[in-house]
């Protein structure tokens, strides 16, 4: 077998290893020139600290992007631009929005136009690959295996609880089962929001126990 063979068979060993993983959005920048895609508005979130900022365009198509610092931002330039300011703790990008969390003891004013203009000047798109659509069997829910338990609760969250976190500015990330405790992580403005830790944790509790098992508990982590 020639040298050329193996390393295409190595290579497509490696592609099909990697095909289960969900990958984070990757950043795609804007073509060059100026960008058409703009702040248009902000709007307030149940999370004081926390302040949503709408654009007048989807940048992202599937998913979401989740920095709590510089080094979690990878290459994408706005979100490392983002934390140049102190005040930022942490920002979260879905669909056409992105939320910015400062910290708690610090004012929005004037911290809030120059995240603003940071957004405008920096703006981009982030391609994802869109998975297909889940649709798990759950009569016996306990009897699934780990991963199917897993896309299971990600489905639920899909359904009925993504979107309502969204318009306000946040998301939620599933970290894993433990017998029958789920974890979640919360991203955005849901991070350090005074009910996330109460009512929005009794609300997503109450779906996947209502759609998956009535034995479930959710854990924020």
């Amino acid at each position: 077998m020639k040298l050329s063979e193996v390393l295409e068979i190595q290579k497509k060993k490696k592609e099909g290893s990697n095909s289960g993983k969900k990958l984070r959005p990757k950043a795609t920048p804007v073509a060059k020139g100026k960008s058409e895609i703009k702040v248009v508005r902000t709007r307030e979130t149940p999370n004081p600290s926390a302040l949503q900022f709408v654009l007048n365009s989807q940048i992202v198509e599937h998913g979401n992007l989740s920095y709590e610092s510089k080094k979690d931002c990878g290459g994408d330039q706005l979100g490392r631009l983002l934390f140049d300011k102190p005040e930022v703790k942490t920002v979260f990008i879905m669909d056409n929005f992105i939320t910015v969390t400062k910290e708690d003891d610090i004012s929005w004013n004037p911290l809030k136009e120059q995240v603003w203009k940071t957004i405008d000047s920096n703006v981009t798109l982030y391609k994802s690959d869109k998975g297909a659509k889940l649709n798990i069997d759950v009569e016996n829910f306990l009897s699934l295996s780990n991963g199917e338990k897993l896309d299971a609760v990600e489905m639920v969250l899909d359904r009925s609880i993504r979107k309502n976190l969204a318009q306000d500015g946040g998301g939620v990330e599933v970290k894993g089962i433990d017998g029958n405790v789920v974890k979640i992580l919360y991203q955005g403005a849901c991070g350090s929001c005074p009910t996330s830790s109460t009512g929005t944790l009794q609300y997503i509790q109450t779906q996947i126990r209502q759609q998956l098992h009535n034995d479930l508990e959710v854990k924020a982590v």
